[in-house]
């Protein structure tokens, strides 16, 4: 007796911490579901490098490998681009005259075609092909594909005449198929579970092969999710409720991680939940709805139809469950609109007397925005003022130093002439003309009077325009562009073009003020003027620089 009671109590507990598991599960899932946007990206990402490597690939047998490799990334990802690989690298194998891609090709096209649901025209493709030039992989893919057709037909027609002719055939191919299985394989495990399903039943091998297959794979696999669910309906059938949904959701989650839009996980766990009852109604309509959603990325027609037989039970259910709260608020709200009805009456007087006070606020509101719309132009103006006051106050500044240096220069030519004078009339008294007339011929004394010009030129020049060179050089091209030997002090070809900008535009006016010849001014506009951009507006170009002086 004592026996009998714990064996009650430890079949109560695991089942309360299964449920408990499921529960968890399911919010797991929920929560994978919101991020499947991370997963299809990945899942892109990884095509699309494929796709990269395809398109830099010379070497056939290279890109027939890629587009294999493509193929089985879109198989249960996107059915149209499937197709579109397979019959890519079938044309190819054929134009390489590549018997043996030949032969996959076809198998991968027999394999989208019968998950489409065209499965007369999967076994067509398949019968084009020469077994005997196959290797035992491909052999094993050849019958594991008509094994595929077979079976996807008899669960399409579930009826008691052609199902079961279907599914005969179905597992004598299984059964060849497992002769050419290579035990290194990861779907070994997986098939031979498979076998004990359909050719030598026996529920316990089965699971144990399921059970091998799914510890040995990854959450993120194919082998994975086609595992799980073969465990959820091995459970079914024996009768395990729980362990059938634990199943279930796990295959779900491995689709949804491995971006599995063909799949049938999502779709039966959302039945079970609906069969659950209204407190799973919800959740049931959500998956169904992401269900449908994957078959339509997935462009498989055949699915689509398939959901859209499930979910109008579904939504009648929701419906039926939604109706039953509406009646139990039906009258909470003939309450509340007595209610209302009395705010409705309190509220018309409120509203005559606030009225008046929201037009008065709305001109308010309007005036308010009319002064914020004139605050800004003002603060805008002001800003434009400040800005024109200080660039004029600069300018003022540097028209200051300009005559500064002027009134200097003047005050020093004035005084060496006054001391010319003196020289003169002191020469003339002592009868030293010889000598007057010797210093009044020296040229270092003209040079000396140059050079205090000069230099005194570039620097009020500089000093007004200090973003000439960089002007001046903006319109040469680059290996004509001068640079200034000694900082503030220009070249000749600088001197003379700045007396252009001032609009000293003669050349014998500009020889003269720069102590130099008629020629060589006319060469140096000559040989500048010859490395300009445009040679034809250049000296319009220079008298437009520094139009406005800048800090």
């Amino acid at each position: 007796m004592m026996k009998t009671l714990l064996l009650i109590f430890t079949l109560f507990l695991q089942t309360g911490i299964g449920r408990a598991d499921n529960r968890q599960l399911l919010h797991e899932l929920d929560q994978v579901i919101s991020e499947k946007g991370n997963y299809v990206g990945q899942k892109e990402e990884t095509i699309a490098a494929l796709k990269q490597q395809l398109a830099a690939e010379r070497d056939s047998d290279r890109m027939m490998k890629l587009m294999e490799d493509i193929f089985r990334e879109y198989k249960v990802f996107k059915f149209d681009s499937a197709m579109v690989y397979a019959n890519r690298g079938l044309a190819l194998a054929r134009q390489r005259r590549d018997v043996s891609y030949v032969a996959q090709f076809s198998i991968c096209r027999s394999e989208i075609l019968a998950i489409g649901g065209l499965y007369t025209e999967a076994l067509s493709n398949l019968e084009q092909v020469d077994t005997t030039a196959l290797s035992r992989q491909q052999l094993f893919f050849y019958h594991q594909a008509r094994f595929n057709i077979y079976l996807y037909w008899a669960n399409y027609c579930n009826d008691r005449e052609y199902a079961p002719q279907y599914m005969e055939k179905a597992s004598h191919f299984l059964a060849q198929a497992i002769r050419h299985l290579n035990p290194d394989n990861e779907l070994c495990n997986y098939y031979l579970g498979e076998y004990h399903v359909f050719v030598e039943p026996d529920a316990k091998k089965a699971r144990h092969y399921y059970e091998m297959a799914f510890k040995g794979s990854s959450e993120q696999s194919r082998v994975h999710a086609m595992t799980s669910f073969a465990l959820a309906g091995n459970y079914l059938a024996s009768g395990d409720q729980d362990r059938y949904e634990e199943y279930l959701i796990k295959a779900a989650l491995s689709d949804t991680k491995c971006c599995t839009m063909e799949n049938m996980a999502l779709q039966t766990l959302a039945l079970r939940l609906f069969e659950k009852g209204n407190e799973h109604i919800k959740r049931a309509e959500q998956y169904i709805n992401t269900s449908m959603e994957d078959a339509k990325f997935y462009n498989n027609r055949l699915r689509i139809l398939e959901i859209s037989r499930i979910m109008p039970q579904i939504m009648s259910s929701y419906q039926d469950r939604v109706e039953q709260q509406n009646r139990g608020l039906r009258y909470s709200v003939l309450f509340i609109s007595l209610l209302l009805i009395g705010l409705f009456i309190t509220s018309y007087f409120i509203h005559r007397q606030n009225r008046q006070l929201s037009a008065r606020r709305h001109e308010l509101a309007i005036l308010n925005a009319e002064l914020a719309t004139l605050n800004t132009q003002l603060s805008q103006t002001n800003t434009q003022l400040s800005d024109a006051n200080t660039l004029l106050s600069d300018t003022n500044t540097r028209r200051e130093n300009l005559a500064s240096i002027y009134i200097d220069l003047c005050a020093k030519y004035i005084d060496k002439l006054g001391r010319y004078q003196t020289l003169v009339k002191r020469k003339i008294k002592a009868n030293q003309a010889q000598e007057l007339l010797q210093t009044i011929s020296s040229t270092r004394i003209s040079e000396e009077d140059a050079a205090t010009f000069l230099n005194r030129f570039d620097k009020a020049f500089l000093e007004l325009y200090p973003s000439f060179v960089d002007d001046f050089n903006a319109l040469l091209q680059e290996d004509g562009r001068i640079r200034l030997k000694t900082p503030n002090t220009l070249t000749t070809e600088l001197r003379t073009f700045a007396l252009i900008r001032l609009g000293v535009k003669n050349t014998t006016d500009i020889a003269g003020l720069l102590f130099l010849s008629t020629q060589t001014i006319y060469n140096c506009r000559s040989t500048t003027k010859s490395k300009a951009i445009n040679k034809d507006t250049f000296d319009e170009d220079v008298q437009k620089l520094c139009t406005v002086i800048r800090k």
